[in-house]
């Protein structure tokens, strides 16, 4: 392809991701990327060849490979954290040794999995070309745009998704991944020239690159309307195109949401409002009082509950007001000093009629003093009602054993007079018949 010289600008194919990223999202680009298998498809092919019966497997640190193994001829892909927990499972320990194979000046390819080593192995460059290495999915992104855009012309770029190529994939072994210390074995122990191996016909690696953007229909415009409406982009104030979700308009966004390619909730400021309205309902709907009052003890903000329980006609009479207006402010003062805070105090408000549970809460971010109440007046009220049932038992049990008593002594007065009077009679009867046995 370089000697040939009829491509303005030509991207390696190595990278599966690379090889992805331009046929899922820079389709016009597809003429760039050289159409020839990557060394792992062409490898697996020609042990296929040589060897029928073969099961092929690729060991790497790329997820990719997975990807591409559905459509090449590779039987399995396997990443070297997986193939560490199969000998883990198993009790195998590799013993670690040189490479016996053909060693010496052989192995110039093994400088592949690096940045710069496919441009290493070549053994041609057209100098009209300028030979460029990107790395790292955010330069490749720029890279390819520039392209798109006209910007970059007579180039050969070496291009790896991953920083520092293939040495510093994702699925390196954990605590083990060093890309300087890689680069480093990696270079040292390749060649300086190639294995002497028979080639392939140029023919056989060939690969027809072909775009995977699925075709969608557009929506009509009442249904992009109605997704704008779910949306809060209801008018020209709401539509803001601020980019944050990843499209440049609403409009984009909303016709992404009818193919199926984002969500609603993408839409930071559907959220954020989405958000403040369930803040607003909670505190609109919620049985407790909130009174929030700032540092310089000024009301920022009350609920309906709260200006129920205070006797507040209207939100605007109280807010910006000192909340010493509406109840003593030293538990505010308390809590902005850090004293002991109130949790579940109960207190009478003698000039609103009820008993309010109050919990209070400081918020050193905001600058806020939050105060929870709880109209606890009913309870209270029935607290009371019991205790004065069983003050009235217990004035009314003291009264009965009071009585009660009185009545055993008038009783013990009556035996007493009773055992007196029949003891003197007796005493009597016991004389007179004394005396007539005499």
């Amino acid at each position: 392809m370089l000697r040939e010289g009829t491509r303005e600008v030509i991207i390696t194919s190595c990278c599966h991701t690379v090889n992805l990223l331009v046929e899922k999202y820079f389709p016009s680009l597809l003429g760039c990327l050289a159409p020839v298998k990557s060394p792992m498809h062409a490898h697996c092919e020609d042990i296929k060849r040589r060897i029928p019966d073969a099961v092929t497997i690729f060991i790497g640190p790329c997820l990719s490979k997975k990807d591409e193994a559905y459509s090449a001829s590779i039987d399995a892909a396997l990443t070297f954290e997986e193939l560490s927990e199969m000998f883990d499972r198993r009790g195998i320990v590799l013993e670690k040794r040189e490479d016996g194979g053909d060693g010496g000046e052989g192995g110039r390819a093994r400088l592949f999995p690096v940045a710069g080593g496919i441009l290493e192995s070549m053994t041609y460059k057209n100098p009209d070309y300028t030979y460029l290495i990107v790395d790292g999915i955010d330069n490749c992104l720029d890279v390819l745009r520039d392209i798109e855009a006209g910007g970059l012309g007579r180039c050969f770029i070496e291009m790896s998704s991953c920083t520092g190529s293939c040495v510093g994939g994702p699925i390196m072994e954990k605590y083990r991944n060093s890309p300087v210390r890689h680069y480093r074995a990696v270079t040292t122990y390749a060649g300086e020239s190639d294995f002497d191996i028979s080639q392939p016909d140029p023919s056989r690696l060939i690969i027809e690159r072909v775009a995977r953007v699925p075709k969608r229909e557009m929506p009509t415009e009442d249904e992009i309307s109605e997704i704008m409406r779910k949306m809060g982009k209801i008018s020209p104030a709401n539509i803001l195109n601020c980019g944050t979700c990843g499209y440049d308009t609403c409009r984009d966004k909303a016709i992404a949401i009818w193919q199926g390619k984002a969500e609603i909730s993408m839409c930071l400021p559907y959220l954020m409002e989405k958000s403040e309205r369930f803040s607003n309902s909670i505190l609109d709907n919620t049985p407790n009082g909130i009174l929030v009052v700032n540092e310089s003890l000024e009301v920022q903000d009350i609920n309906p509950a709260a200006m129920k329980m205070l006797n507040i006609r209207y939100k605007s009479d109280v807010l910006g007001e000192p909340v010493v207006r509406l109840m003593d402010p030293t538990p505010f003062f308390d809590a902005i000093e850090g004293k002991r805070p109130i949790q579940g105090k109960r207190s009478y408000f003698a000039e609103y009629g009820r008993y309010l549970e109050q919990t209070m809460v400081y918020d050193r971010t905001s600058g806020s003093v939050i105060l929870l109440l709880r109209d606890v007046t009913d309870e209270e009220k029935e607290r009371a009602k019991k205790a004065d049932i069983s003050r009235q038992t217990i004035e009314t049990a003291d009264r009965v054993v009071e009585r009660q008593m009185r009545i055993v002594q008038e009783i013990a007065s009556l035996l007493g007079e009773t055992v007196a009077e029949t003891k003197i009679a007796l005493t009597k009867l016991k004389e007179s018949v004394e005396h007539d046995d005499r």
